[in-house]
């Protein structure tokens, strides 16, 4: 995989994000808020997958926050509408 599922619980529903990293650790000591999914979740769908890879994709770098994967998932949301 050359990234990984990432999810911000927010207590009603959750933020996905996908994050291009090479490890998940990397992701886990820049965005300690999130989950990191080395395997996607169960029961997201391949169409699901893809929608959030094509949507809500992000580089990691030193300026990742937990604002690049709300907005990341803000596009998302506004793709399926």
């Amino acid at each position: 995989m050359d990234g990984f599922f990432v999810a911000y619980e927010y207590g009603t529903g959750a933020a996905w994000a996908f994050i291009k990293a090479e490890r998940a650790g990397d992701v886990r000591a820049e965005l300690p808020e999130v989950d990191v999914y080395e395997t996607p979740p169960r029961w997201m769908t391949v169409e699901d997958l893809h929608r959030v890879r094509e949507h809500a994709y992000v580089e990691l770098n030193r300026e990742s926050n937990l604002d690049t994967v709300l907005e990341a998932s803000r596009r998302l949301l506004a793709a399926a509408s």
